[in-house]
């Protein structure tokens, strides 16, 4: 069996990674790097790493040259360019977690290093991997819609989902983290170059954080925590301690690794930066945004990212010389109509319960597999990953000069 190392014991390495690397025994995990002791000790128990393969400093692990077959990078946006290096160096198998990096400088700078790489170098495009996107992408190919002329997307926040991560969050400030459509759409512009099949021409894009700031507040007496007393509280749609206790923020409770009583929940809301009202918070990307690309092949593609949804879901539709098809990916419902015979089929697909719509143990499955055919297939890196992230850098160029840009 191969093995693997988790740099980054968080939401990614630790959560969804980790227990799905286990339980279907693609690799064995030997190693850690985590530089919160808690954290680092809970993953060592849970996946059998002895001692001296747990690591504070992802320096540290490297400088020991290459100590497993892969690793896995979970790290924060802004800490992922040196370790990848760095496991570049030591000849490791890599999976990077989106985005690769949080500048376009920093991302040529890993497409020039990775050029001629031997070794499996992947990101943790998620959504190609899902079962609803694999069955599109089998109807396409098909010749079911014949050729795709233009393509909608629309990534449907949910409005606790937006609050969370891009108001309250750590990735609400394109400063310390990078900006919304760098952050969370870098794999849905790879869903779209994967589905269309061609390399984008032209971008436009627009948006702005229109809603998420202090003249917005319903009254100037709010205060800055949702736990100080707010007087707007039983009308308030962002109220973080209904929010978190009884609506459906609560998914995102492990985190604050403080239990799931209520009373430890609201102790927890008094000091973590997710019980700050979000009127008053330090957030500045965008809390909505379009993207209209036109791809060398004369397809064109509108993606839309809006946290103004109740529900968090992507929803598509794609349209063909034959036909059409779309549907929501986390229903898994599928809808196929065709010209010809003005047929409409109906078609349902379900997941493992991974994360992402199946998708994160899809791209598991794949990373195992490329890494285990890498001895007879040196060519492991995706070339679509660098042209996704160009795609997101070259979108936000646009939002801030308000112009076309040419890649």
């Amino acid at each position: 069996m191969k093995t693997c190392v988790v740099v980054g014991a968080g939401g990614r390495g630790k959560d969804c990674y980790a227990p799905y690397i286990q339980s279907k025994g693609l690799f064995k995990i030997t190693g850690v790097v985590e530089p919160d002791r808690q954290k680092r000790e809970k993953f060592r128990q849970t996946h059998g790493v002895s001692e001296d393969m747990c690591f504070e400093d992802y320096k540290e692990f490297f400088a020991k040259g290459r100590l497993a077959d892969a690793v896995l990078i979970c790290t924060q946006d802004r800490m992922h360019i040196e370790p990848t290096l760095l496991a570049k160096e030591c000849g490791y198998h890599i999976l990077l977690e989106k985005p690769i990096a949080p500048t376009l400088p920093e991302v040529k700078l890993l497409e020039e290093a990775f050029q001629d790489y031997d070794k499996v170098f992947m990101t943790g495009f998620v959504l190609r991997y899902t079962p609803f996107i694999q069955k599109i992408k089998e109807i396409i190919e098909a010749g079911e819609i014949g050729d795709i002329v233009t393509m909608q997307l629309n990534e449907n926040e949910g409005f606790w989902h937006h609050a969370h991560s891009y108001v309250r969050g750590e990735w609400n400030n394109s400063k310390t983290s990078s900006p919304l459509i760098v952050a969370k759409s870098s794999h849905d512009m790879d869903l779209i170059l994967y589905l269309v099949g061609s390399s984008c021409k032209y971008i436009s894009s627009y948006g702005s954080n229109t809603y998420f700031k202090y003249e917005n507040a319903p009254g100037e007496d709010v205060p800055a925590r949702c736990t100080d007393g707010c007087p707007y509280a039983d009308r308030c749609s962002y109220n973080a301690v209904e929010q978190y206790t009884t609506g459906k923020a609560s998914y995102f409770v492990h985190k604050f690794e403080c239990g799931s009583e209520k009373e430890d929940i609201i102790n927890a809301l008094k000091t973590n930066p997710y019980g700050r009202c979000v009127y008053r918070c330090d957030n500045d990307v965008c809390d909505h945004q379009v993207v209209g690309m036109q791809f060398e092949n004369g397809a064109t593609a509108m993606f839309t990212v809006s946290a103004f949804s109740l529900e968090n879901n992507r929803t598509m539709k794609i349209m063909g010389t034959k036909g059409e098809v779309g549907g929501c990916m986390e229903r898994g419902e599928i809808t196929l109509k065709k010209f010809r015979d003005m047929s409409e089929t109906k078609i349902t697909v379900t997941t493992d319960g991974t994360k992402h719509c199946g998708g994160d143990g899809g791209l598991m499955e794949h990373f195992a597999k490329t890494v285990y055919e890498a001895d007879s297939n040196a060519d492991g890196v995706d070339p679509w990953m660098f042209e996704a992230h160009r795609i997101v850098f070259a979108a936000e160029e646009s939002r801030l000069r308000g112009e076309r840009i040419k890649l």
